[in-house]
């Protein structure tokens, strides 16, 4: 997803590079195939990712390194200044939502788990059975943008009476009947996308990691960030920003880049898509 975007934003001498959000290794495989002489440091919370992704940059095995982490979490064994270029593209990957068994997507009937990592943490089921509901009602509100946030969480309180595990098509079917949707969107989309973000704390401390990716940029290196929604792109928005301003870093996309429209007619998904570039202080610049 705006693959060739980011390509023309790597550094023409880079030689270390990290991929915050490895996926299915999309981006990767284009940044190892343009850069022969780099190496890739790739994380990835999703063991299945990691898997697939392994087979498919099998060409580029000797100059790439997996790490089975939030970047978030494992930035602390990668040295300040040390990278060329850092990307992150935020969110659900594809694989997640097509795959009918992960339950994040209301088109298939799934246990409501959600769970980036399934090796730990609470599933979306769990969170619907244990939250309180001022704060269900604050997490549909907060990240669904939900205008029926209220009703919604009340119903669940009351259905999780007589029901200990929850399916995709259970929890649709309760947000159907207290939500509206928008022409040509889902009642649904806003509930699920919360509930996701709530289970897998994707907002939550993504400053500090945005951050931590800047600070390890050598001198003229450059961080590419993709986000698919308004919440993610404030986040963004925001660290860049500051660290424009506070840092001497440099906005190279003062607004952010969208999919052009043969990309988003291949690729529906990617019309949400924004990204934005920031560049590390040259040296003799501001720290």
């Amino acid at each position: 997803m705006l693959l060739d975007e980011v390509l023309s934003f790597v550094p023409l001498d880079a030689r270390r590079l990290l991929d915050a959000t490895l996926g299915l290794g999309g981006h990767s495989f284009a940044l190892l195939e343009a850069r022969k002489d780099a190496t890739l440091l790739a994380f990835d919370r999703d063991e299945n990712a990691l898997a697939l992704a392994r087979e498919r940059l099998a060409p580029f095995a000797d100059r790439i390194e997996f790490r089975h982490s939030d970047f978030r979490d494992g930035l602390e064994s990668v040295a300040p200044g040390s990278l060329c270029l850092a990307l992150a593209d935020l969110g659900v990957s594809s694989l997640q939502l097509d795959d009918a068994d992960r339950g994040f997507s209301f088109r298939f009937d799934a246990p409501l788990d959600m769970r980036m990592d399934q090796s730990h943490g609470r599933s979306a089921s769990d969170i619907l059975n244990t939250a309180s509901e001022k704060e269900l009602e604050r997490i549909f509100h907060e990240f669904g943008e939900e205008p029926k946030a209220r009703a919604i969480a009340r119903s669940v309180v009351m259905e999780r009476r007589q029901r200990s595990v929850w399916t995709t098509s259970a929890f649709a079917g309760l947000v159907r009947r207290d939500a509206r949707g928008r022409p040509g969107l889902d009642p649904c989309t806003r509930a699920f996308q919360a509930l996701r973000i709530a289970t897998n704390s994707e907002i939550e401390g993504l400053d500090r990691g945005l951050e931590g990716l800047a600070r390890r940029l050598r001198p003229g290196g450059r961080l590419a960030v993709i986000s698919f929604h308004s919440l993610e792109d404030r986040v963004v928005k925001t660290v860049f920003r500051s660290l424009a301003k506070t840092a001497g870093f440099n906005l190279l996309t003062p607004k952010p880049l969208a999919p052009g429209d043969d990309e988003t007619r291949r690729n529906p998904r990617a019309r949400s898509a924004k990204l934005r570039v920031l560049e590390a202080p040259r040296e003799g610049g501001a720290a």
